[in-house]
């Protein structure tokens, strides 16, 4: 299993404009080949800190996922709405229970 950890920082008044947009691809996403989860978190000591966490079945689903023609447009409409680049962490992990 592919476990992924995005920390994601909207720029002020631009935090609604992400969360709609990640709300918009977030169906198509779920529906890919191999996603297990893919949800959208708000930080409790950061009202201004996301973090997108996504599990999938391999890594061959992420890297599709990651090349498809909708995530490459949202990638496009979202990137005006940050105000740094995305902290990304990729886990290869075996559930334990």
């Amino acid at each position: 299993m592919i476990i992924v950890n995005v920390k994601i920082r909207p720029k002020a008044g631009c935090k609604q404009d992400f969360i709609n947009a990640f709300n918009n691809v977030a169906e198509l996403v779920r529906q890919e080949d191999g996603c297990l989860e893919y949800e959208l978190h708000q930080k409790l000591t950061s009202d201004s800190e996301l973090f997108l966490f996504e599990r999938w079945e391999s890594r061959t689903a992420l890297d599709k996922h990651l090349n498809a023609e909708h995530m490459t447009k949202y990638i496009a409409e979202v990137k005006g709405f940050l105000e740094a680049k995305n902290e990304l962490n990729i886990y290869e992990a075996e559930k334990l229970n």
